[in-house]
Parts: C-alpha cells; sequence; structure tokens
C-alpha cells in the first residue's frame, strides 16, 4: 500500500480555523489571507488526503465524519509541531525566537514602549497586538499570540501557564468638587444618589470586576455612561459627569486626564485585580523567564515612581509578585483589603 503524503502544517492549520469558525470568510480575516485562499488551501488537502472534509452546500459550514476525526486530532498534532519547531529555535546556539505578545491596554500605555524596547533584542521578530482582555486572552488560546499580559487568570487550562505580575486595589476617582474623602461604601452610595457611576465597558475584565464590586455593595446606579479606555472613563468624571471604580494603572495611563480628579481609598471595598503574563506551559521557558524579570523592573523603576509622585497612596496600593513559577489558583479578582 502507497503511504498518504506528509500533511501539510499549513493546511491542517487554515482548515483547523475554518472548522472553528464555521466560515470560510471569517477565518480569512483571522488569517489574513483571502476567503478563495482558504477555500483552495482545504480543497488541496482533501486532494492530498483524499477525502471530503467539509460539506460546502451547509450554512453554517460543517465538516463530515472524516473532517470531524481531522479536527479532532489536528488540533493535538499542530500544537507539537509548533512547540517542537519552537523548542528547537530556542535551544539553537544565537537563535532568538519569533514572539507574538499581546498586552492589555493600560499595560501597553504605561509599560509598553519600555518592553517592547527591551524585549526587541531578545527577540528574531517582535509583534505586538493591544486590546481588551477576553479577546487577548482568545487569540493565546487559539495560537495567534505567544505571550499575553492579561488581567485573567487561564491556570485552570494545563495548556497555560499564568504568572502574576503584581496586583492592585481598586480606587475611586471622584470630580474635585464632589470630593470629600469618601473612605467608607456608604459614603460611595451617598455620593452615588447626586452623582451617577460611570462603567467601564461590560465587554472588558475590568468592566465585568468592578461590577461584581458594586453588586456586591449594593451601589446602585442606573448604566447611563459606560466607556471602554480608561483614558475616556477619566475624562467624564474631571468633566464632573459622574464618579468612577479604577485602579491605580488605568489612572497612570489617563494621568494627563487627571486634573480635577480627585482619589478615594475605600478599605472597606476589600476588592483588587491581579495582571498576570500568560504564555503556553512548557514554551518559550528561557523568554518567558527574562519577560517576567523585565516586566517586574519595568514596575520597580518606572511605573511605582510614577504613581508615587502623583499619589503615594496609590502606589501603595500596588502589590508586586516575585514568584517564578504560574500561579497555584485563580486570583483573577480578589476581595482583599488595599494596602
Amino acid at each position: 500500500m502507497k503511504p498518504l503524503p506528509l500533511i501539510d502544517m499549513h493546511a491542517l492549520r487554515v482548515f483547523l480555523i475554518a472548522a472553528q469558525e464555521r466560515n470560510m470568510s471569517t477565518a480569512a480575516t483571522r488569517l489574513q489571507i483571502s476567503q478563495s485562499a482558504v477555500s483552495q488551501t482545504i480543497r488541496s488537502l482533501e486532494n492530498q488526503l483524499g477525502a471530503i472534509l467539509v460539506n460546502r452546500t451547509e450554512r453554517p459550514l460543517s465538516l463530515t465524519p472524516a473532517g470531524q476525526v481531522l479536527a479532532d486530532r489536528g488540533v493535538a498534532l499542530l500544537d507539537g509541531v509548533l512547540d517542537l519547531a519552537n523548542a528547537v529555535a530556542e535551544r539553537a546556539k544565537g537563535v532568538n525566537p519569533s514572539i507574538r505578545l499581546g498586552v492589555v491596554d493600560s499595560f501597553a500605555a504605561t509599560c509598553g514602549a519600555r518592553l517592547a524596547r527591551a524585549l526587541a533584542a531578545r527577540t528574531t521578530r517582535l509583534a505586538v497586538r493591544t486590546g481588551l482582555t477576553p479577546a487577548l486572552d482568545q487569540q493565546l488560546l487559539a495560537r495567534e499570540l505567544d505571550l499575553v499580559i492579561s488581567s485573567e487568570f487561564l491556570g485552570e487550562n494545563p495548556a497555560i501557564a499564568s504568572y502574576p505580575l503584581f496586583t492592585e486595589s481598586f480606587v475611586a476617582i471622584v470630580p474635585t468638587p464632589f470630593h470629600q474623602g469618601q473612605a467608607t461604601v456608604a459614603a460611595l452610595r451617598q455620593l452615588t444618589a447626586g452623582l451617577p457611576l460611570i462603567r467601564f465597558n461590560a465587554e472588558s475584565h475590568i468592566g465585568q470586576q468592578i461590577d461584581e464590586v458594586v453588586r456586591r455593595h449594593q451601589i446602585k446606579s442606573p448604566s447611563l455612561l459606560e466607556f471602554e479606555t480608561a483614558d475616556t472613563l477619566t475624562a467624564m468624571v474631571s468633566e464632573g459627569l459622574g464618579w468612577a471604580l479604577t485602579t491605580p494603572l488605568c489612572v497612570l495611563q489617563a494621568e494627563h486626564l487627571c486634573r480635577g480628579v480627585s482619589f478615594s481609598y475605600v478599605d472597606e471595598l476589600q476588592a483588587s485585580r491581579t495582571l498576570y503574563l500568560l504564555a503556553r506551559a512548557d514554551q518559550h521557558e528561557g523568554f518567558v523567564a527574562d519577560t517576567l524579570h523585565l516586566c517586574r523592573e519595568l514596575l520597580a523603576s518606572e511605573l511605582l515612581p510614577r504613581l508615587e509622585k502623583l499619589d503615594p497612596r496609590l502606589a501603595a496600593c500596588i502589590s508586586v509578585h516575585h514568584a517564578t513559577t504560574p500561579a497555584p489558583e485563580s486570583a483573577g479578582f480578589a476581595h482583599r483589603a488595599a494596602p
């Protein structure tokens, strides 16, 4: 019996993304190629294997029994090949890995440029994407990114290692004319009676975390204003349109818009978020260790001094982690007293 030819890994990746999306057009967008290229690649793979893999007449696209087998077993195969290629490249003397890094907006705006400059010297190619945590996490899981700095713990997934970078307590930002040193939940509720709570977008991870804090402490305010970025949210508070819950990192991201804004530290909230460096387990181990070290250096040399200058209590709301092993349990949202 004539042996079958080896499966082309590029064609397998195209097929797996099309199978995941159930739509060739959406797959083409993710792959940044044309829809016809997706279709032709899958047809070539079918010719190679001698089996029809997709039902082209059905919408959304569905898999044939043969296609389902390839989809079920192909993910592990592709992961293994990519891990092998990366391990060989990283161990080869004088060869640095090619890295795709995702960075949550607040970290990118405050430390991203210096981190990118430092990492560029350690890679053959560094591509950086910024955005909201949920989207970046999905791109990591889909192998469209290699490392991600995120506010969501993914360590419960055995394929992902989650290294904690730092934890920051939530703080309230209030228009200065309305600021009376609010330091209790009761004071925030009283503030809300005359000034609405401005929220982060509910699709963002920080928005979901803050919504949980608000519900837990029964701070009731209609969702009149909701924004995606810390810059816009802070600008709205500065203009007196409402008050908000945020974090020191987000305050620093919008530092240029903080005129007219005062800070309230409410230990009673007992709430914080943790930022993690996420990476696929057992991959780019040396590079991950370097990135952890660089991030913590930046926190100490750049982020904390800037916060100290803005308001010493903001810097005190940050606890830097020094562990070099993945976090043992989920801590993406923690109830804790502010330092």
